[in-house]
């Protein structure tokens, strides 16, 4: 009897991971939905002498982790690229962050964007102004602010700073025409303020016109309701594939940082150079 409603408690979870239209905690399950789809499946060994049982749990199982997998192999990457892009969540946590001063310098992105820029990483932002001359640094939480830099120039004197909501942007001029590109820091999903946030960010994201770039820590996997919302309402595509970014506590590795172009485009990833975040890199079709 434990094992049986060790079994359908787990499906129950699994099932509702897939609810984030519905309630946010869906998509908070869905972070762990693979390690909940293994638990099952190893739960089901133990229910041979129930079959039906064994066999639903299988195949619930197989299809959550399917759409995981499925997932991280990313969408077809362009041929050629029209923008490249660096992404960073720099942390709070101390340290001159020189090392991705370095890296940045080394790889000459297009855009630049930021997220946990502390006051103590200011010099590294000064720094770059000379190669970076178009950017906007946006206050958000404590842990720092969400910044966009450019070598590009502007294609308007628009930008938008959303103060204490995780979201700034420039308007730039790429070779494809106008781009507004977006640096995006989530709060941590339900039941923090994920949800909330989000609502405000979208209907902003929505009065942007024309092209649209977003980069930052979504706090969020790529096959979350949340994402989806985000692709859909800026006419984007995720650039994959989508290796493990984050390591939390030091144990469960997951993709929370992400790179959303007209496109798509190809990622690799940036070593952690001090933040507990991997940097992104990403040649972008527009």
């Amino acid at each position: 009897m434990f094992m049986r409603l060790s079994i359908i408690g787990v499906i129950l979870l699994l099932l509702m991971s897939f609810m984030g239209m519905v309630h946010p905690l869906g998509d908070s399950l869905s972070v762990f939905r693979l390690p909940l789809a293994v638990l099952l499946a190893v739960l089901t060994l133990f229910c041979h002498r129930q079959p039906t049982m064994m066999i639903t749990g299988f195949i619930i199982a197989i299809f959550s982790s399917a759409t995981v997998l499925w997932a991280y192999q990313g969408e077809d990457v362009p041929n050629s690229y029209d923008l490249t892009v660096y992404q960073k969540n720099l942390s709070f946590r101390p340290g001159d962050r020189v090392d991705v001063l370095e890296d940045i310098l080394m790889l000459k992105p297009d855009v630049i964007t930021m997220q946990e820029v502390h006051k103590r990483h200011l010099p590294l932002i000064n720094a770059l102004k000379e190669n970076y001359p178009y950017h906007i640094v946006c206050p958000f939480t404590a842990v720092g602010a969400v910044a966009v830099l450019s070598r590009l120039p502007l294609a308007t004197d628009s930008f938008r700073c959303e103060i204490g909501l995780g979201m700034a942007a420039l308007h730039i001029q790429s070779k494809e025409g106008p781009l507004w590109v977006v640096s995006i820091h989530h709060h941590w999903p339900w039941p923090f303020h994920q949800e909330d946030q989000i609502e405000q960010i979208i209907p902003i994201l929505s009065e942007l016109k024309g092209l649209k770039l977003l980069a930052g820590d979504f706090n969020m996997v790529p096959w979350s309701h949340i994402m989806d919302q985000y692709t859909e309402v800026t006419d984007t595509q995720m650039a994959g594939p989508f290796k493990a970014s984050f390591l939390f506590k030091g144990t469960y590795a997951m993709r929370i940082d992400h790179v959303l172009a007209p496109k798509g485009g190809q990622t690799f990833l940036r070593p952690y150079y001090g933040s507990d975040h991997h940097g992104i890199y990403a040649q972008v079709d527009l």
